[in-house]
């Protein structure tokens, strides 16, 4: 379900469609968020490549990105 980031968003969890948590989503622009990185997140090279994240801590997200979202956590979509 591909839709604009909203204030809602704002605060929810990132998880892999796995579930493994990646982080929380800091800021909200359109069709672009900003996700707070949690430290503890040990994510795949496979991961980062689909989000195309570095290793700094706050990285963007897009609505490509993305499977689901809930009350609680956006779902990423699996990687290919």
């Amino acid at each position: 379900m591909v839709r604009d980031f909203t204030d809602d968003d704002r605060n929810k969890r990132v998880v892999t469609a796995e579930g493994t948590e990646v982080g929380t989503i800091h800021e909200v622009n359109g069709d672009r968020a900003t996700v707070d990185r949690d430290d503890n997140a040990s994510l795949t090279d496979k991961v980062k490549d689909l989000l195309g994240w570095g290793d700094d801590n706050s990285n963007e997200l897009r609505t490509e990105h993305i499977d689901s979202y809930d009350e609680g956590r956006v779902r990423l979509r699996r990687s290919p």
